[in-house]
């Protein structure tokens, strides 16, 4: 009796397209959590089912062959369309076990994303949650790769046809102060910028660029903490949002808020996933992140930041 084919596999199947994203074995184990050798024979097994060589791999090199070209369309539209169906059993109520890997931006980390997440368990308790912080344009690569399910980003990211976005918030730009230094003043102290490589940071230059402003170049920040921090032991100013000002922990014990020195500019944040590979699930999270900044940002900005009046606005 002949053998019979080495039978294919949904986890090598998604095995490949992590290595192929990953352009290594060893990085691809590191990922999906498995020895590199077990990746390896995933490939291997993979390769004779299909009846095709996929990747030339060796220690100099990692590339896709011509079949494997052919392939990886068809084995990522699998992972979505098995990801798609899981996301329809859980909202269904069949309750299958289903992991979720979500990454946030600071700004939410210390008020909305544990009664988001929270919300997310109490309505499917079979839904495990892994949740990481970056920046946008980091959120996007995690996403391109599926390091990360669905992601939270400023819409300013470039929008492709694989990508679906669930539109959050409209966050408007606020200045803020070192204390007792007054707005008229803001000029004649240092300003402290966001990293040049932050989006967040080119917005708020190409702006003030608009405006005629151009305040010398000094210390720049990743991180809103820093930023505040620095700003006020420099007794200096820097923009930022509302939402960073209101997310941020003591931001109001180191910076004041102020109405903006310049015309009025704003971001708008969004929930992305996907197309397609999460079903209804992307939707009703990005409801319930709404209904969060509702209860957490929106009221305290009431208090916090009169000036905005509607200008901090959840989208419906």
């Amino acid at each position: 009796m002949e053998n019979a084919d080495p039978p294919f596999t949904f986890r090598a199947a998604q095995v490949f397209v992590a290595a192929v994203e990953a352009q290594s074995v060893t990085r691809a184990a590191h990922r999906l959590g498995m020895a590199a050798s077990s990746v390896s024979q995933q490939l291997s097994t993979l390769e004779a089912a299909l009846g095709a060589k996929l990747i030339e791999r060796s220690a100099r090199q990692f590339r896709l062959t011509r079949a494997g070209e052919v392939f990886l369309p068809a084995a990522k539209a699998l992972l979505d369309d098995v990801s798609a169906v899981k996301a329809q059993l859980v909202m269904a109520d069949q309750a299958p076990p289903m992991a979720v890997h979500v990454a946030s931006i600071e700004e939410l980390d210390a008020t909305v994303c544990a009664p988001w997440l929270l919300r997310l368990k109490v309505r499917f308790p079979n839904i495990s949650v892994t949740l990481s912080s970056g920046a946008s344009h980091e959120n996007h690569d995690a996403l391109s790769s599926r390091a990360v399910d669905l992601m939270m980003a400023v819409d300013t990211v470039a929008e492709v046809d694989w990508v679906e976005q669930h539109p959050i918030l409209r966050d408007p730009f606020v200045l803020v102060t070192a204390p007792g230094l007054a707005p008229e003043a803001i000029l004649s102290r240092p300003f402290v910028r966001y990293a040049g490589d932050l989006q967040i940071g080119r917005q708020i230059e190409a702006q003030l660029r608009r405006s005629g402003v151009s305040p010398p170049r000094g210390f720049e920040f990743s991180t809103n903490q820093a930023l505040f921090a620095m700003t006020s032991e420099l007794g200096g100013w820097a923009v930022t949002t509302a939402l960073a000002f209101l997310g941020t922990p003591l931001a109001g014990n180191l910076v004041r808020a102020h109405p903006l020195p310049v015309p009025a500019f704003s971001r708008r944040l969004a929930l992305h996933a996907r197309a397609g590979a999460l079903g209804g699930l992307p939707a009703q999270m990005a409801g319930d992140m709404r209904a969060c900044l509702g209860d957490r940002i929106l009221q305290d900005a009431q208090t916090r930041l009169p000036f905005l009046g509607d200008g901090l606005q959840v989208l419906r």
